[in-house]
């Protein structure tokens, strides 16, 4: 197999994209904790504040890490897509019980990194190892 099915394309994209959006969201918490008026629990609520977006940034980070690494396949970049996958469901799950509804696009997009992780054409491609092509100019 040597171009990338498109499970695993798309399981790159939908990973990019929850980084992406973990990045929104950690700019966002890092605004309102900027510009919070601390009262008689502000010093706990602003500490909630900064542990979201420092959960986040994890998040995002971990997205970014795991998508950059899927030309060269391996099981360990997709157990962490699916290790992605999870905890941006379980997260985006509670958070739309405990919050709003609008988390139910994220528990969506955990819930499609899951599957994507777990489809045949997915496991495949990353049980064998691959090797990346030089360009064309470099000389062989």
């Amino acid at each position: 197999m040597s171009q990338m099915p498109g499970t695993v394309r798309s399981l790159r994209v939908v990973l990019l994209a929850v980084g992406a959006l973990s990045v929104v969201a950690v700019v966002w918490l890092g605004v309102v904790a900027a510009t919070f008026e601390t009262g008689a629990l502000g010093g706990l609520i602003l500490g909630m504040l900064l542990l979201a977006a420092a959960l986040f940034a994890l998040l995002a980070t971990a997205s970014f890490v795991i998508a950059t690494k899927f030309s060269g396949g391996g099981r360990r970049v997709r157990v962490g897509a699916v290790v992605v996958g999870w905890v941006t469901f379980a997260g985006s799950a509670l958070a739309a019980l405990a919050s709003h509804a609008a988390w139910g696009v994220a528990t969506m997009a955990g819930a499609l990194l899951v599957v994507l992780s777990v489809a045949t054409a997915t496991k495949d491609w990353f049980d064998v190892p691959h090797q990346l092509r030089p360009p064309a100019t470099w000389p062989e």
